[in-house]
């Protein structure tokens, strides 16, 4: 507490049991936000994308696999087969498709890398969201410091000399000005 200062409730007592028995009742609904089930669901995501697995990459990629091996291959085997016959069977197809391929998987590693980096934010938010929202209940603007401070009161007897000192002060800085005023 600051020196010359004392501490002064802000609530009455009602008020402040009021709000403690509000708050309590909040922090045990907001305290588990682990049960909530998009928490859940993103804490899942995130945990999956971060980890690094094989399995995870495996699901990461599918659907581009997918979607190479279905319309990419087709569609370099279609313009390799009006070449004529053997054509896919070439060097110059073999390289096409290698070349797709190599590119195919830079680019999944470039995005699966991407979306790890930025959903490192969002894990250490996901992290710090339970502790974040029970210091927010602390602040819900309904007042919930108990107290302040306010100057301490002064006994009469300091409070007069305290007023004559500065009267007196004041009266001497007003004669010196006076005095000099003359010259």
């Amino acid at each position: 507490m600051p020196a010359g200062y004392q501490k002064i409730p802000t609530m009455t007592r009602g008020q402040s049991g009021f709000l403690q028995q509000l708050l309590s009742q909040l922090s045990g609904q907001n305290a588990n936000i682990g049960q909530n089930p998009l928490f859940q669901q993103g804490s899942n995501y995130l945990q999956q994308l971060l980890s690094g697995s094989p399995e995870s990459s495996a699901a990461f990629e599918a659907p581009a696999m997918r979607q190479f091996n279905e319309q990419i291959i087709p569609g370099l085997a279609e313009r390799f087969s009006g070449m004529g016959a053997g054509a896919q069977s070439s060097s110059a197809f073999q390289q096409a498709l290698g070349q797709a391929g190599a590119g195919l998987s830079e680019n999944l590693q470039a995005l699966r890398s991407g979306l790890q980096f930025g959903g490192l934010g969002h894990a250490l938010g996901y992290s710090q969201q339970p502790i974040s929202n029970l210091q927010g209940l602390g602040g819900l603007g309904l007042g919930s410091q108990a107290f302040g401070y306010a100057p301490k009161q002064q006994g009469f007897l300091k409070q007069l000399l305290s007023a004559l000192a500065g009267g007196v002060g004041q009266g001497a800085g007003m004669l010196g000005t006076s005095f000099l005023g003359g010259f």
